[in-house]
Parts: C-alpha cells; structure tokens; sequence
C-alpha cells in the first residue's frame, strides 16, 4: 500500500513539473541549487558536490528548496 502511494505521488508531482534536485557526487556545486552544509577535504576537484545530505525540489525551473550537500575543499 505504501509504495502504491509512493508511485502515484511521485507520478502526480512530475505531471506538474516538480522535480527533485539530487545531484550525483563530483557535480559543480551550484548556489542556485545547492546549499553548502559543511566543506570537507576530498579527493574530488574543488568545489564539488561530495554527499547530499537533503533532496531540494525545484517547479518550472524555479528552486522550491535547495538540496542540502557536503562540498570538498581547496587543496
């Protein structure tokens, strides 16, 4: 039951152009997009998305909450 809800809630948000801003380890940090939680030494290039700590969701190209996201340090 509660995946069926799960399904059609995410199908009905879709219909209306919400979507979610989960961006992938070593995306760009983004300030549009993203807010930067904590900033942690990583192996990645500076400025990188490391770990989403929270899902934003945007409509129609407009941000509704920033993800939440660990970015790597300078070296």
């Amino acid at each position: 039951g509660a995946h069926a809800t799960l399904r059609q809630l995410s199908a009905a948000l879709e219909r209306n152009k919400v979507i979610a801003i989960n961006p992938p380890p070593g995306t760009k940090f983004d300030p549009h997009q993203h807010q930067a939680i904590t900033v942690v030494p990583s192996e990645l290039e500076a400025n990188s998305v490391v770990n989403v700590l929270q899902k934003g969701y945007s409509i129609s190209d407009r941000v509704l909450r920033p993800a939440l996201v660990t970015v790597s340090a300078p070296k």
